[in-house]
């Protein structure tokens, strides 16, 4: 059942990257969630059923491919970090992909399986300190069997995603290292890393999003401020929820937006 659900996750991430990758530049207006919709619904019943989901993967790749795009991946590329949930939940985060795109963007947003592959290595980090064996054993073999399945199911996006592949977890704490140590435990360490990561592979913009008054968003807003300093002045936004809409979302949406269009023109012009 784990095996199951979590090669579940891993097939919603590949297409939710695949669907924010085209909608942006979709020549006919929701054809792109159409398609999204009906492989999405594909996978839920292959996972009930005990189905081929890789074949049913490919075959949600292809009808991707026939969408019509205009001039993909010319867009300021905005990559979101943050509290895992609020990212991820529509509601939670008043639809901030939408809006981005609304402005002119591509969202690039951090996947489920980085917290969960996190998990285990912290679960590993664990086991050896505390020289439980059968425990690491155990974590050593869940997480060899999640990175096969995902490697897996990955390959079949081969070449058909602009911004393919994520960095292992230990990369992540490489690139968070010097703002903060992996000792510190939580999301604040995947969110600053992630931003690094999406700053080094072309991003023209960060959105950092946490629940009001979040510690560790609180902690990232900070660090980041620091890394915009020392990078470039790559426009960073922090936004915080509260489960109340705000007025000023749009506006301060609208702002971030055009600083990320200045900045992508600006390194196109420094190469």
């Amino acid at each position: 059942f784990t095996r199951l659900g979590w090669q579940g996750i891993v097939a919603v991430d590949l297409l939710m990257k695949k669907l924010l990758e085209t909608r942006p530049y979709e020549k006919e207006k929701g054809r792109t969630d159409r398609f999204y919709q009906e492989s999405l619904k594909k996978v839920c019943e292959t996972i009930l059923k005990g189905g081929n989901l890789e074949e049913v993967l490919q075959k949600s790749i292809e009808e991707f491919n026939h969408i019509e795009v205009d001039g993909p991946g010319t867009k300021p590329l905005i990559g979101i970090v943050g509290e895992i949930f609020v990212r991820l939940n529509r509601f939670a985060n008043e639809n901030v992909i939408r809006k981005i795109e609304q402005f002119g963007g591509e969202a690039w947003i951090a996947p489920l399986t980085e917290w969960i592959l996190y998990v285990n290595t912290i679960a590993k980090r664990r086991s050896l300190k505390k020289r439980s064996f059968s425990n690491l054993l155990k974590v050593f073999l869940t997480d060899y069997y999640q990175k096969k399945d995902e490697h897996q199911l990955e390959r079949i996006f081969r070449g058909y995603l602009r911004n393919f592949g994520e960095p292992k977890t230990k990369s992540i704490f490489r690139k968070a290292k010097p703002y903060l140590d992996s000792t510190f435990e939580g999301e604040a360490i995947l969110s600053v890393g992630k931003t690094i990561d999406f700053a080094t592979r072309g991003a023209s913009g960060i959105v950092n999003i946490m629940p009001f008054t979040c510690m560790p968003g609180t902690i990232v807003s900070t660090l980041l401020k620091r890394y915009r300093e020392e990078n470039n002045n790559i426009p960073i936004l922090n936004m915080a929820y509260d489960g109340q809409e705000q007025t000023n979302t749009l506006t301060r949406l609208e702002a971030f937006m055009y600083q990320a269009k200045e900045f992508k023109d600006r390194k196109h012009k420094r190469i």
